[in-house]
């Protein structure tokens, strides 16, 4: 993980719409990951589940039981009341979908389990600084750990640099302070920008180095830089 960026990671498997399961395990064991929901123990590995580039579901329960633990948690449904409708029916489609169709779920609470599964807890991984990967495309999706909803990983990428606090890890990662910044889609961006990062968007296609925007902007040159760190080639940075 110090040398191929957790970041770097989500790109290569969102740009290669790739699917499968990609399992992060630590190599701090006294320094076990935050669990991924308040239901379930510590623990140091932690699996994402890709289908066609984006992420269907996260779990660090080596049970397989990751969501079955939040729906039980958060008091929509009982293991022995989902055991018994899974005997009736077997699961052919996303578990969170199998429960809306059953009128157990509403689309509200599809939405907040996969923020309590996905959203919140995979941008807290990006502080991991050691630790190692495996990405199985033969993995199959696990239909009992996924809402039915999927984001993207860019997206998490992007609130994951937000979040973090210690970039000691990714400076040697960050673009070079001559590199210039170049839009490869059109119009704005397709996610949500705080005011600095909209401020550097401003100098896309500018042909002005990150160098020369930090001056323009009044910012250090890391504050730049890990704005326009998640993609980077050569001297050129390629815009969100």
């Amino acid at each position: 993980m110090s040398e191929f960026s957790l970041g770097e990671l989500l790109r290569y498997l969102e740009e290669g719409n790739k699917s499968g399961c990609l399992l992060l395990r630590t190599i701090e064991t006294q320094s076990p990951l935050r669990p991924l929901a308040k239901s379930v123990k510590p623990a140091t590995e932690v699996r994402l589940f890709f289908s066609q580039g984006k992420i269907v579901a996260a779990t660090p329960s080596p049970d397989g039981k990751g969501l079955q633990h939040l729906l039980e948690k958060g008091g929509w449904l009982r293991a022995s009341t989902l055991e018994r409708l899974l005997q009736v029916r077997p699961l052919t489609t996303p578990l969170g979908l199998y429960l809306k169709e059953q009128g157990i779920l509403t689309s509200e609470d599809l939405q907040l389990l996969f923020k309590q599964q996905v959203l919140t807890p995979i941008p807290r991984l990006f502080a991991l600084k050691e630790g190692w990967f495996e990405f199985s495309s033969s993995s199959s999706l696990p239909w009992i750990e996924m809402t039915g909803l999927r984001a993207s990983p860019r997206a998490i990428s992007l609130s994951g640099l937000r979040l973090l606090k210690d970039w000691t890890a990714l400076l040697d990662k960050l673009p070079l302070p001559t590199s210039t910044l170049v839009s490869t889609i059109e119009g704005s961006p397709p996610y949500r920008l705080d005011p600095q990062e909209w401020q550097v968007w401003e100098y896309v296609n500018s042909n002005l180095t990150l160098q020369e925007i930090a001056e323009c902007l009044c910012l250090s040159l890391l504050e730049v830089q890990k704005v326009t760190s998640p993609k980077r080639r050569g001297n050129v940075f390629v815009s969100w």
